[in-house]
């Protein structure tokens, strides 16, 4: 978490935005993995706004598909659905 933390306060200096997304998709899976699910979705959602503003549609499905792994693991069934459902609209 410790290095990934660092890369991104480096990206943001260096005002890497879409490299700033992969570290964001990295801090969330470290936090899933650590059972942090709010910090876990704090992260991807971050990712995905990058995502997003850069068009990246592939990396979007797959922060939405682990953003419903997230709401599966806090019991969001709905939640998870939207975005198990978004990702598959996008694939």
């Amino acid at each position: 978490r410790r290095n990934y933390q660092q890369a991104l306060n480096i990206n943001i200096e260096y005002g890497d935005r879409y490299s700033q997304a992969g570290t964001y998709q990295n801090l969330g899976y470290v936090a899933l993995e650590l059972r942090e699910y709010e910090e876990a979705r704090r992260n991807y959602q971050q990712a995905l706004n990058i995502f997003i503003e850069y068009g990246d549609r592939y990396s979007q499905a797959g922060t939405y598909h682990h953003l419903g792994i997230v709401a599966q693991n806090l019991r969001e069934y709905e939640e998870a659905r939207r975005n198990y459902q978004q990702a598959l609209n996008i694939n």
